[in-house]
């Protein structure tokens, strides 16, 4: 393997890329990435969790650069919590995304910021996904989980990283038709199957601006590191904008079909590991 192949930005997906399908990171992976920070390579995170769990999810990783959490909506110092940068909706598009899921009987769960607090604001659970998704979160203490009866009132005064409902699969479609068509540019709605909860797809709508693409090049401007080549790592539909302006873009062998087809290079899949490997000792495309 040549140096080249660790120089320059290096930024990373979470689920699916640099976590295990069972959303840990793997003893060798933890190691390795502390090689790589250990002898100078620049490398982050972007995914669509939040700085809470990426620091659950990455304890003993040595990151000192900024992350990319919620898809893009914050560029967060990971260590304080602290927001560099934000992309989130007012509480005006905020509401009439609540009125189209209460129109659709969808459950929402916000993700708010106030300017100083971070909230998770969420309702009865009423669906296993949604149980799930609190819950999890529960688990490793995030300290931001917010029961509340009333999601108007408490987005009101807040502005709103991300609204989220889960729906059965086969709803999925026309609840982000419904979405689209009550939000037009004021937001962009994503829908993901549940890759833990199966059967269920998360619907997100977000500002149109919270996408990695943009993100990543926020990080390496506030960072210093605009001029460095910049190569991303990805699974997933919501990891193409970053894909779309790094000079190299690498996939694990599990990763979404137009993923692999727009990836430069392919690795083992993410139980193996493979994006990784390929950067210490060179693993070879699948």
């Amino acid at each position: 393997m040549t140096d080249d192949r660790r120089s320059g930005l290096h930024v990373f997906d979470l689920d699916g890329t640099l976590l295990r399908s069972d959303a840990t990171l793997s003893a060798y992976a933890r190691d390795g990435l502390n090689a790589l920070l250990d002898e100078g390579t620049a490398l982050t995170v972007a995914s669509a969790r939040s700085a809470v769990a990426m620091r659950s999810l990455l304890a003993g990783v040595r990151l000192t650069l900024p992350v990319i959490e919620l898809n893009g909506a914050f560029l967060t110092d990971l260590a304080s919590g602290r927001h560099l940068a934000h992309r989130t909706l007012g509480p005006a598009v905020t509401a009439a995304a609540l009125d189209a899921l209460a129109g659709l009987a969808a459950e929402p769960v916000l993700t708010t910021w106030d300017g100083t607090t971070d909230r998770v604001l969420y309702g009865a659970c009423t669906n296993p996904a949604t149980a799930w998704y609190v819950a999890e979160k529960r688990a490793y203490g995030d300290p931001r989980l917010s029961p509340c009866p009333d999601p108007y009132a408490g987005t009101a005064h807040a502005r709103t990283a991300a609204v989220i409902a889960f729906v059965p699969d086969e709803d999925a479609k026309a609840t982000v038709t419904v979405l689209e068509a009550a939000l037009g540019t004021d937001a962009t709605v994503l829908a993901a199957a549940n890759r833990y909860v199966p059967g269920w797809t998360e619907v997100q709508v977000a500002h149109p601006q919270a996408e990695k693409g943009l993100a990543v090049r926020h990080l390496a401007r506030t960072a210093g590191l605009a001029d460095l080549r910049l190569t991303v790592y990805g699974d997933h539909l919501n990891d193409l904008p970053m894909f779309a302006v790094a000079d190299r873009a690498v996939a694990p062998a599990n990763a979404h079909p137009d993923v692999r087809a727009r990836a430069d290079v392919v690795t083992a899949a993410n139980d193996e590991d493979g994006v990784v490997r390929h950067l210490l000792d060179g693993a070879g495309p699948c």
